[in-house]
């Protein structure tokens, strides 16, 4: 299952809920490490942040989570009998635990508003080209005049336009595009040897 985005090696902490929220009663000091452990491992375990998980979706034997955790099993089913009961918890038909209020505690408003951020740079894109198919935002116009000029510019636009109009070429940045034909184009050419006809004498 996709996670889509790369698994972070750090989680945030809510100090206050820590220091004197329910798990403080709930647990003993030792349930209350597991507790944090299992916040850290559905960073990284399967395919969602704040579920634990294989990369199917399905739930994991607890034995192996208590060996992930360095705990016993008998205080991994603590935490979960009492955390479940907090209303921290919820584990759906294949056994997959879901901590509740990961995604509330771990991303902030900014990362929420991320894939809206990203939508709309996508619609705020003008069209260049003969063929009106090149698709470039504001900046990623500017950067390109800067690197090669006004001219150019217009050049690689319209190789690229003739190219996806001609040939169905299809690329997810049309600026990244024209950066990496540019890279290509530069490959350092291999002296090749010169074939000499016979009976013609070449002037150096």
């Amino acid at each position: 299952m996709a996670r889509g985005r790369k698994p972070r090696n750090w989680v945030k902490m809510d100090c206050e809920g820590l220091l004197r929220g329910s798990i403080n009663y709930l647990l003993p000091l030792d349930g209350q490490a597991v507790w944090m452990k299992m916040i850290a491992l559905s960073e990284v375990c399967g395919g969602r942040p704040g579920w634990i998980e294989d990369n199917n979706g399905n739930g994991l034997p607890n034995e192996y989570i208590a060996h992930e955790l360095h705990c016993t099993v008998d205080l991994f089913a603590l935490v979960m009998e009492k955390m479940k009961g907090d209303g921290a918890i919820e584990v759906n038909g294949t056994g997959a635990i879901h901590l509740v209020n990961f995604q509330h505690y771990q991303f902030s408003e900014y990362d929420r508003q991320r894939p809206y951020r990203l939508a709309k740079k996508e619609r705020d894109k003008q069209t260049y080209g003969e063929f009106k198919n090149v698709f470039l935002a504001d900046d990623e116009k500017e950067k390109l005049i800067a690197k090669f000029g006004e001219a150019g510019f217009k050049n690689r636009v319209e190789k690229l336009s003739s190219g996806i109009a001609s040939k169905g070429y299809q690329y997810k940045s049309h600026y990244a595009t024209i950066l990496t034909w540019e890279r290509t184009d530069k490959k350092p050419e291999i002296n090749k040897p010169i074939i000499k006809p016979q009976g013609v004498k070449i002037e150096r």
